[in-house]
Formats: C-alpha cells, sequence, structure tokens
C-alpha cells in the first residue's frame, strides 16, 4: 500500500467518525430541547388536579382550590367578642353591659380571669388575679376601697384613681392614695 492509498483510508475513517458524531450531536440536541419543552409548566387550566390524585413527586394531593384570602373589614361592629384557641376554649372576651360599661377579660389555659380592664360610671379600671381568682392589684376606679375610716374616727373618700395591692389571703397590703 501506498501513502496515498494509506491517507485515503485514514481520511474516510475520519468522515466517517466525524459523521456518526454529528448525528448523534444533533440527535442529544433534539433530546434535550424535547425535554426542556416538556418540562415547561403548563398554564393552571391544563394542569387540574382531582382531590385525592398522585403528583408525578409521588404526593397526595388534597385540595383543588387555592385558599381563599382572608377578608379585611374596614370595621366590625358587634355587641361583643369572644377570642378562642386553636381548641375552641375562651381565652378572652370584650363585652359591654346594659348600664354602658364595657369590660375586656383575659383568661388562663384552666378558664380562670387573670386581667380585667373595665370603663365603668367609677371610672376606668385595671384588676389582676392571682391563679386561685383573688384579685391582687387594682390600678384605677373601685369601689372596693371607696372610704375608710381613719385612726382618729375620720371617714375618708378615696379619689377616683387609686393603686390597691392585696396579699395571698386578699388582705389589703398597700394603697395610694
Amino acid at each position: 500500500m501506498t501513502d496515498l492509498e494509506l491517507l485515503s483510508r485514514r481520511l474516510a475513517k475520519m468522515e466517517r467518525r466525524f459523521r456518526w458524531m454529528g448525528r448523534t450531536a444533533i440527535a442529544i440536541a433534539v433530546i434535550v430541547t424535547a425535554a426542556a419543552l416538556t418540562a415547561q409548566d403548563l398554564p393552571e387550566r391544563s394542569r387540574q388536579v382531582r382531590p385525592g390524585e398522585v403528583l408525578p413527586n409521588g404526593q397526595l394531593r388534597m385540595e383543588t382550590q387555592p385558599a381563599p384570602r382572608p377578608v379585611t373589614e374596614f370595621e366590625v361592629r358587634s355587641h361583643n367578642f369572644i377570642l378562642v384557641d386553636e381548641k375552641g376554649k375562651e381565652r378572652a372576651s370584650l363585652v359591654t353591659d346594659r348600664a354602658g360599661s364595657v369590660f375586656l377579660v383575659m383568661f388562663d389555659n384552666a378558664g380562670k380571669t387573670r386581667v380585667n380592664l373595665s370603663v365603668n360610671n367609677d371610672g376606668p379600671s385595671l384588676v389582676f388575679y392571682d391563679a386561685s381568682g383573688r384579685q391582687r392589684t387594682i390600678i384605677g376606679g373601685t369601689t372596693m376601697v371607696g372610704s375608710h375610716v381613719t385612726e382618729g374616727g375620720i371617714v375618708e373618700r378615696a379619689p377616683a384613681s387609686s393603686i390597691i395591692l392585696f396579699d395571698r389571703a386578699g388582705r389589703l397590703l398597700w394603697r395610694e392614695p
């Protein structure tokens, strides 16, 4: 074989390899393009999923409708509001009575009153209760200690606002004024 024949064979062999590589590259490009096009998200109307349908990721679809957006009101009017926890237990209430008083009452896990903020004819007051339900602190107007008799026998009226502290037994510890 002459050098020219050897060179022709090698050239023909290289041309076959390049044709094969070119065809393979075209096939890979077509496959990648097809995969990219099919992997795109479809519009919502064509992606309707029924409850109980298994999604491509293997999870079970339970709802079909998006969660509704919460309604935000500019103003809400009511005679009373009751706040409950996730178990449905009453934890706070905002109520009015027929005398015109307003009460915001908060309860602990056991359902006992722990805080009472009120506005009534005597004025505003804030009362804190201990775990046994006894008043421990009163801030503001109160009729509990509306007046008292001094050591000299003089009756003194308490002002419209005061701070009163009680011990565990409910006895008066301190008050001002």
